[in-house]
């Protein structure tokens, strides 16, 4: 009888060895689904967590020549507000000489030479 308890102990502990083994494989299974997602999403990861400031809408250039500020002429400088810069100007597209008559209500002619941005 004692064999027969031991040989049931037996397959007692090798079917929870089996069970064990199967939960094992599957959890690892898991981690490499996962370790495979976080390598294909990798690149967009970093985007997940770092901070973003809110950005409004993106000011366009006028596409008119009628809202263009008089005070500038050889490119269509946009009348105040907003207050632009040289370097705002030449992202929007404007580009070359562009000469101040009269005021300088957007201060691109800070030597006073008659010519903006130069």
């Amino acid at each position: 009888m004692r064999r027969r308890s031991r040989s049931r102990k037996r397959l007692l502990v090798e079917s929870r060895g089996q069970g064990l083994t199967e939960y094992a494989l599957l959890l690892g299974g898991i981690a490499l689904v996962l370790l495979v997602g976080i390598l294909v999403f990798a690149g967009h990861l970093g985007d997940l967590f770092s901070k973003s400031t809110p950005q409004g809408p993106a000011f366009r250039p006028p596409a008119s020549q009628a809202s263009c500020d008089s005070h500038y002429v050889g490119g269509c400088v946009p009348s105040p507000p907003p207050k632009l810069d040289c370097a705002e100007l030449k992202a929007f597209g404007i580009t070359g000489v562009i000469h101040v008559v009269g005021g300088d209500p957007q201060g691109l002619d800070p030597d006073h030479d008659g010519i903006a941005c130069d």
